[in-house]
């Protein structure tokens, strides 16, 4: 049994609790931002509900006839719901076989759980499909859906559960369990937290070394192009790995870093680059980086979409071209 992330341990508490007062909600909607561990919580909370024996502290006793076959993956009465494959929607045929599945008898006797993970990447169609199950659940089912991002789920469905969110741990707790991975010794934690907003398991994935030299390469091309210009073109075909939202992410936190340096700021998340950052943000059009920031904003609401990546990529280099004084 996986161990909770430490972050996770009060939100768990909360809702075991009400597992043990029996006032749980038929259907809960965990949100909050990527990578904090609302999965792993979520299959936790799953494991608690089905749970034969659960320990006084509400954890699941991990042993007992239900927690054994849930363990291995094997729990009839747990029903799970994702795409096909990653970045694919959850279509209407996916939801109807969920649907079917929570309504049979539960083998163990405690209930049924269906899971749905990312919930928001359900269509339209599947979505509505959901709805006559979260209006009238079968006795003993409990579903839970997990998304960070909930404002893509119906307004009719959001309505139909309860929203629990789960929120990004302190700095100081996230500092210390970074501390702890191998994967990240020696690296700069404050730095990696900063990059990625603060979520400690977006932090050890940012560590990866490829990952790293890819930021890296981005914001020295970025920076090459305000400086002294270049061929804007040829950097993205340089750019052939790193997704499209990283970069987007990177650039966005690169200007708002110049925009900081020249309100007089010295908070930078990109501080490794703070000597460069310095003499470039004086002389650059403060109209034209906010400009170019309310454009990243918008970048970054489209990035999910099925949108020409190289497209894209060449006209936010031809801004950044043209921001630093080129016509």
């Amino acid at each position: 049994m996986h161990a909770l992330y430490p972050w996770l341990n009060e939100t768990f508490s909360r809702l075991a609790e009400g597992v043990r007062q029996g006032r749980l909600p038929h259907a809960l909607l965990l949100t909050g931002p990527e990578a904090l561990g609302k999965g792993r919580l979520a299959r936790r909370l799953a494991q608690r509900v089905l749970c034969h024996q659960p320990l006084e502290d509400g954890q699941p006793c991990g042993q007992c006839a239900s927690c054994r076959p849930f363990l291995v993956g094997a729990h009839p009465d747990l029903t799970e719901m994702m795409p096909e494959e990653p970045g694919k929607p959850i279509r209407v045929d996916a939801v109807r076989d969920f649907t079917a599945a929570l309504q049979l008898t539960s083998q163990f006797g405690v209930g049924k759980v269906g899971l749905i993970e990312p919930a928001d990447a359900m269509n339209v169609a599947a979505a509505n499909a959901l709805l006559k199950t979260l209006e009238e659940p079968s006795a003993g089912t409990f579903i839970l859906l997990v998304t960070a991002h909930p404002a893509r789920l119906p307004i009719t469905l959001r309505s139909r559960c309860q929203r629990w969110t789960v929120p990004t741990p302190g700095r100081d707790e996230a500092m210390a369990w970074l501390a702890r991975q191998p994967r990240v010794a020696g690296e700069d934690h404050g730095l990696l937290l900063d990059l990625v907003e603060g979520r400690p398991l977006a932090a050890l994935e940012m560590a990866a070394p490829e990952q790293l030299a890819q930021r890296t390469r981005w914001l020295e091309s970025l920076l090459h192009l305000l400086r002294a210009g270049g061929n804007p073109l040829a950097v993205a075909a340089t750019i052939d790995k790193a997704t499209l939202p990283d970069l987007v992410h990177w650039s966005t936190l690169l200007v708002t870093d110049l925009l900081r340096v020249q309100s007089g700021s010295t908070m930078l998340v990109n501080r490794d680059l703070a000597d460069a950052l310095r003499p470039l943000a004086r002389r650059l059009d403060a109209r034209a980086l906010f400009s170019l920031y309310d454009h990243l904003i918008e970048l970054s609401r489209l990035v999910t979409h099925p949108l020409n990546r190289d497209l894209l990529l060449e006209d936010l280099l031809l801004r950044f071209d043209r921001l630093g004084g080129r016509p």
